[in-house]
């Protein structure tokens, strides 16, 4: 019984697996802060970049105010996206389609849900 009990949950782990993250900064005082805490919950593969465009813009933004970030790698990323198909404009779903077709990578698509869940398609 208790084998069959830690086997499920193990199971019900590994089914509900999530990417999460969170940027780690000092200010120019000294103290050490967390900020954009960040989780994507559907396919791995993907949602470490999602993770990854995230922290790179906090880590950005919290270098521009003068902090200085742990991860100093999330500073040198390109946080560009591909371009829509022609006439269209990039949504959730239109990001999906292009990804199920071949058209985008795993990086690209990962970007582009990131970059549209910060409103980044309406600047």
């Amino acid at each position: 019984m208790y084998k069959r009990m830690l086997l499920l949950s193990i199971s019900c782990l590994l089914v509900s697996s999530c990417t999460t993250g969170r940027l780690e900064y000092i200010t120019p005082d000294g103290e050490k802060k967390f900020a954009c805490e960040t989780e994507y919950t559907w396919e791995p593969s993907v949602d470490k970049y999602a993770v990854e465009y995230i922290l790179s813009f906090c880590a950005k933004q919290a270098v521009e105010q003068g902090n200085t970030v742990k991860r100093s790698e999330l500073l040198d990323l390109d946080l560009s996206v591909v371009s829509p198909p022609a006439g269209q404009k990039w949504t959730h779903e239109l990001a999906k389609k292009e990804h199920d077709k071949g058209n985008i990578s795993d990086k690209e698509y990962g970007y582009l849900i990131a970059y549209l869940d910060l409103g980044h398609d309406n600047k």
